[in-house]
């Protein structure tokens, strides 16, 4: 599937993409790849940018609604798939490798970013092989498999935490995560909430199954502490969820996404939240209390570093889920909810606020894209 927005040429006389953007899966992947891509477009604005995805319905949603081209590839991932998983991969392998080597002839891109999930896997390795420059992002503390393959060979790797654990092989430099820009006003606001009576509810771009089912389990509770609801959740829990908060009379938004965060920030006085590692960065920027409850299956348990970040500097709880998952998220609310609390976890010093963290990218990539022209014998010369 391909948006219709029409391609540009910034490396005349050759119909050149510019720059191909690899994400795919979820928002952790895909919205700071977005955000990637606008500052390279607002520093040049001539570079046609491309994305390379794996047809997923919210690469729809985040960059085709955001503007620009998508292509798509078969990709399959590894993890925890299996023997059928493993035979699926190598089914799949030789068609994606057939369409990537389409999409660069099509494209001739001068420079590939992959930004996490098993989509940047061919396109990095394939830049790699022709002698592009390639530039990868890893989002956690402890690197996914792809990217943990692909930094022994890539260009350059941008980290969004400094303790990420990396192989010693790899170019590595700290930029911390591309955030939302329009969180930067909401940053800035600095809004004075005495009595915290706001509760966000979020599951990631995807929602959570666990975390929809144990708030409506405290719908009662919600109502008793007065607390009005914005719960983003799975698509097949919106209908529980709203019978629930209906049923214990809770004024409560409910949506399968949320395509406005900067507003959902505003509202939101507390946060109940999985634990990814932009949600991890865009809470401690926005200085928000929150409740964490990290998704148990996450590769490497990366979610558990993530969340141990902010727990550590005083501005979240961690609950895990498991026995008495109900009874320990409403205990960790109370705790949070409670007025001195809540001001002493505001007042706690957090991480540094990375809203820089898109552009040093870009900046760093135009760099790479740049000393690759300089010092080859073909186009030197264009939108870059």
């Amino acid at each position: 599937m391909k948006s219709k927005k029409a391609s540009s040429s910034p490396c005349a006389p050759s119909q050149s993409c510019g720059i191909l953007v690899c994400a795919s899966g979820t928002g952790g992947h895909l919205l700071p790849a977005l955000e990637i891509a606008r500052a390279l477009k607002r520093m040049e604005p001539q570079t046609n940018i491309e994305f390379i995805g794996s047809g997923r319905p919210l690469e729809a949603t985040i960059i085709d609604t955001a503007g620009f081209k998508r292509h798509q590839i078969s990709t399959v991932g590894l993890k925890r798939r299996g023997v059928l998983g493993a035979l699926r991969f190598m089914v799949t392998l030789p068609k994606a490798i057939c369409q990537v080597v389409r999409i660069f002839k099509e494209c001739k891109p001068k420079l590939i970013i992959g930004v996490g999930g098993y989509v940047t896997f061919i396109p990095v390795s394939l830049a790699r092989l022709k002698g592009i420059p390639t530039w990868i992002h890893e989002a956690e503390l402890k690197p996914g498999m792809a990217n943990w393959v692909l930094s022994h060979y890539a260009t350059k790797v941008s980290l969004a935490f400094s303790q990420a654990k990396m192989p010693a092989a790899a170019n590595t430099v700290v930029t911390g995560q591309p955030l939302r820009d329009e969180l930067r006003a909401v940053a800035m606001e600095q809004r004075q909430v005495l009595c915290p009576s706001r509760l966000l509810v979020m599951g990631g771009s995807q929602g959570a199954r666990a975390l929809d089912g144990v708030v409506a389990e405290l719908a009662d509770f919600i109502k008793e502490q007065g607390l009005e609801v914005w719960h983003q959740c799975r698509a097949e829990s919106v209908d529980l969820l709203k019978a629930a908060y209906a049923a214990h009379q809770v004024t409560a938004r409910v949506e399968q996404f949320i395509s406005n965060m900067a507003e959902a920030y505003r509202f939101a006085d507390v946060v109940v939240s999985r634990a990814g590692a932009g949600t991890v960065m865009e809470l401690g920027a926005l200085n928000i209390p929150a409740v964490l409850v990290p998704y148990p299956f996450a590769q490497g348990n990366h979610q558990q570093a993530n969340a141990e970040i902010l727990a550590q500097a005083g501005k979240a709880l961690i609950v895990e889920e498991g026995e008495r998952f109900a009874e320990r998220l409403k205990q960790a609310l109370s705790q949070i909810l409670e007025p001195s609390q809540y001001a002493h976890m505001r007042e706690r010093a957090g991480p540094a606020r990375p809203f820089e963290a898109a552009e040093r990218i870009a900046k760093g990539c135009l760099k790479l894209v740049r000393h690759s022209l300089a010092s080859s014998t073909g186009c030197s010369r264009g939108g870059i």
